[in-house]
């Protein structure tokens, strides 16, 4: 039998290239590395806690709205914005363009929502016009758009859905999972009045905990309820009762001590406070840029490559791409030999294209020239073995010539 050469061999874990979770910068690593503190003491919440949810406002961009951090995930915020806000009856428009708008329905229908299903076809771009008038047509209290489908590597125009909600006097709940800390999310200005998301993703934090950016118009629905929400952890309202001062709408008299209604893990929370900083030295509009850079980077290779990409080109993330493997090769048996054999993880498709795609992740310290290239060479060197052939280097050459320019025109 020939010797299978393992270039991988002596790494301890694949580097990621998954759409989330992603590689972590060191600085975030190292914010872990400290002693257990208590989750209750004034000292965490005053230093650390506060201080980074303030901070993840510049972040979320907007100045009307408190941002919440609480365990869990992406999930995990979705989950609670609707139990917060959805009374049972209460109607619903869920944009579905991709697997996460599927999840964001089923979340409606579980909390009581009469749900009116707005279908994508997936990968698709989304008809405005068409939209609005099932708007008109619905009267729903609340309108939800998953920004950045993961599912499908498609970015929707929050901007645009936002508008229609505002003039249908529908509260919009945006899904930012993917793209809040990589694409460019405006909160205040789109009108999200709740924008969720999750470390893990572009914010480059560990997995664990939920974001939730809540607008006055969100909490004043939250107050409106005839009933209490069903469950007492992730009702959103116990944060403005416990947490969040008078002189910002909440119950607390300014300068008395304060309550986490959900105990916060501590390590977690550095790990937060040291990635938002990472974020705001950055700066916004740099990050975003470079995020849009690797993403054209990326793209470029695999157009060399001759893989073609499963969205629409008029709605191509930046944080995630999606593609179509070739004829007579399998997804699964991609992802094993990048894994295996050159120590790159990247995913398959979800659903019934989980056979027939491939999700990159190119997000956080992943979207730079030290990550986007070894993956493209790795996805070329594992296309090989399993019998595609291609320009050898065409991939990583491609790539390199959009970072090469300053400003990866």
């Amino acid at each position: 039998m020939e010797p299978v050469i393992r270039w991988a061999s002596g790494n301890n874990r694949p580097i990621l290239m998954i759409p989330g979770p992603t590689e972590l910068p060191w600085p975030v690593i190292q914010a872990m590395n400290q002693p257990p503190m208590i989750q209750y003491d004034q000292n965490f919440d005053l230093n650390i806690l506060e201080p980074t949810t303030l901070a993840l406002r510049q972040v979320f961009q907007t100045a009307d709205g408190e941002v919440l951090i609480m365990p869990g995930s992406g999930r995990t915020a979705l989950e609670t914005s609707a139990i917060s806000l959805v009374e049972p009856g209460d109607r619903v428009v869920v944009i579905v363009a991709g697997q996460f708008g599927v999840l964001m329905r089923e979340i409606m229908s579980r909390v009581g929502a009469q749900v009116t299903e707005f279908p994508v076809e997936w990968g698709q771009p989304l008809d405005l016009a068409r939209l609005d008038r099932e708007v008109e047509r619905v009267k729903p209290k609340i309108l939800t758009l998953v920004h950045n489908e993961t599912s499908t590597g498609s970015t929707y125009p929050g901007e645009a859905v936002g508008a229609i909600a505002r003039r249908h006097a529908a509260l919009f709940l945006l899904d930012s999972v993917s793209s809040l800390a990589g694409l460019d999310v405006r909160t205040d200005a789109w009108g999200a009045d709740c924008n969720m998301t999750g470390s893990q993703k572009c914010l480059a934090a560990p997995l664990g905990m939920a974001l939730v950016s809540v607008s006055p118009r969100a909490w004043q629905a939250m107050e409106r309820r005839a009933h209490k929400a069903g469950t007492w952890v992730y009702d959103l309202l116990h944060w403005r009762e416990f947490w969040i001062p008078v002189s910002r709408g909440g119950k607390i008299p300014d300068g008395a001590p304060r309550r986490q209604p959900i105990s916060i893990p501590t390590h977690l929370t550095l790990a937060m406070q040291a990635a938002v900083r990472l974020i705001l030295e950055e700066g916004l509009p740099n990050r975003f840029q470079r995020h849009a850079v690797a993403g054209r980077a990326f793209r470029a290779g695999l157009d060399a490559l001759r893989l073609e990409l499963f969205p629409d080109p008029s709605i191509v993330s930046n944080t995630v791409s999606c593609f179509k493997v070739p004829n007579g090769v399998e997804a699964g048996a991609v992802v094993k030999q990048m894994r295996d054999r050159y120590g790159i993880l990247i995913g398959t498709g979800l659903d019934r294209f989980r056979s027939s795609t491939l999700r990159v992740g190119h997000m956080g310290i992943t979207a730079s020239p030290l990550y986007v290239l070894p993956t493209l060479s790795a996805l070329e060197l594992a296309l090989r073995d399993l019998g595609y052939k291609s320009e050898a280097g065409a991939a990583v050459a491609a790539a390199q010539s959009i970072f090469a320019t300053a400003d990866g025109a």
